[in-house]
């Protein structure tokens, strides 16, 4: 039991720390700022809808992939520990909120009427590393205990990340860009020891 609670933890930080979703709330904020409030409430639960789907079919459906390109879970292990150490850089500058969706992709989600799937859910939140991040996991998941524990991070982590696109303006002008940056700057922290520590597992695993 403690096993999986600590699996538990390791998941759901992880996740909640890639998917920013305080990052993602000033995006979504700015994609919707001229929507009312019932439909920027429908498109946050959209996007929310969306990223569970597409990260749930990666965890079951990524080992299949890595076995079709003939690429071993340790090489996905080092290039995603790689790719949080990278945001993680970002988020301590503080930059996080730009580092997902290029400009090209910004004006696509401007110009289109619901921006609940692009941007938003991908790449905004189910972004390279938040993909990466649940294959290594699920990978990593020895049992249904494991796999019932990954499953609930990512639903806790998506249940927050709703609650926060919904109050987005709220936490905005509570918070204000100061505050943001601080948050980013933790959790960006916790990300880069998260990466490391993906790295040196696949290392370890390649060698030895």
């Amino acid at each position: 039991m403690t096993e999986h609670f600590t699996f538990f933890l390791n998941c759901f930080v992880t996740l909640f720390s890639v998917i920013d979703p305080f990052g993602a709330a000033v995006t979504f904020l700015a994609l919707t700022s001229d929507d009312i409030a019932e439909k920027r409430a429908g498109q946050a639960a959209r996007s929310v809808r969306v990223t569970v789907v597409a990260l749930v079919v990666v965890a079951f459906m990524g080992s299949a992939i890595l076995k079709f390109f003939g690429i071993s879970i340790q090489a996905i292990m080092i290039s995603g520990g790689l790719i949080l150490v990278m945001v993680s850089f970002r988020m301590l500058e503080g930059n996080a909120l730009i580092y997902r969706s290029s400009r090209l992709e910004r004006e696509e989600g401007e110009k289109k009427e619901d921006i609940s799937i692009i941007p938003m859910a991908i790449p905004v939140l189910a972004g390279p590393a938040a993909i990466t991040t649940v294959m290594v996991f699920a990978n990593r998941a020895n049992g249904v205990g494991d796999w019932v524990a990954l499953f609930a991070a990512l639903a806790l982590s998506m249940a927050l990340t709703h609650v926060i696109l919904q109050k987005s303006e709220v936490m905005a002008n509570w918070l204000g860009t100061t505050g943001l940056r601080v948050l980013t700057r933790a959790m960006g922290l916790i990300l880069s020891a998260m990466g490391v520590e993906f790295v040196l597992s696949g290392v370890k695993g390649y060698f030895w």
